[in-house]
């Protein structure tokens, strides 16, 4: 009979415990989360460094470049004239 109750007391004592354990892992949170961030492929240039040799060149390369812009609109006025004069 003593053994009888030993043992109806230690399945109690199991369903107890197995109780607050359910209870303790269904009412934590989870690690989880959720993200709707994309994945993006590609590259991206922060800044440039550029050698006195590279920016020389550069600056000529600009000077150049504006010199044939105004060779251009002097041609396009002087054709301009000669079309009105006619």
């Amino acid at each position: 009979m003593k053994s009888y109750q030993t043992i109806v007391i230690i399945k109690i004592m199991l369903i107890w415990y197995l109780l607050l354990v359910s209870a303790g892992l269904l009412t934590t949170s989870t690690g989880a989360y959720y993200s709707n961030q994309k994945e993006a492929n590609g590259s991206m240039t922060i800044g440039t460094w550029e050698s006195e040799h590279e920016k020389e060149k550069m600056e000529k390369e600009i000077e150049r470049a504006k010199e044939i812009g105004e060779e251009q609109e002097i041609q396009l006025e002087s054709a301009a004239e000669h079309t009105t004069d006619e």
